[in-house]
């Protein structure tokens, strides 16, 4: 696996504890791509792990680890055109109204990571 840089023991907070700014990103980045392998790893499983789910013919699998239940995913409804007119028009509504005020909540400081590597 990566090697993450030590943090100093004691307060976090206090400045003259902290690390480089530049270790503390690239200790981000080795993170952020140990999750994108472990992604990969999971949606190769995936397939065989509903199979395996499936199999035991159960709603609820109690392991020692997890509880695994059944769930139904959302519904999907063929509305009448009236509906669907009445739907689009509040789409647009909504949008206006979002682009003549501004938000009373939701704006937080993010900072995004986009790793550049490409895996095989």
């Amino acid at each position: 696996m990566f090697g993450l840089p030590e943090l100093p023991s004691g307060n976090p907070t206090d400045p003259n504890q902290l690390l480089n700014p530049i270790d503390i990103i690239n200790a981000m980045l080795d993170l952020r791509i140990q999750m994108s392998e472990l992604e990969q790893q999971i949606q190769s499983l995936q397939p065989a792990f509903f199979v395996a789910c499936v199999s035991l013919n159960t709603d609820k699998i109690a392991l020692e680890r997890a509880i695994i239940t059944r769930r139904l995913t959302p519904g999907q409804w063929t509305y009448s055109p009236d509906i669907g007119e009445q739907e689009n028009l509040l789409k647009q509504l909504k949008r206006q109204f979002q682009q003549s005020h501004e938000p009373t909540s939701g704006r937080d400081v993010t900072w995004i990571v986009k790793l550049l590597l490409t895996t095989a």
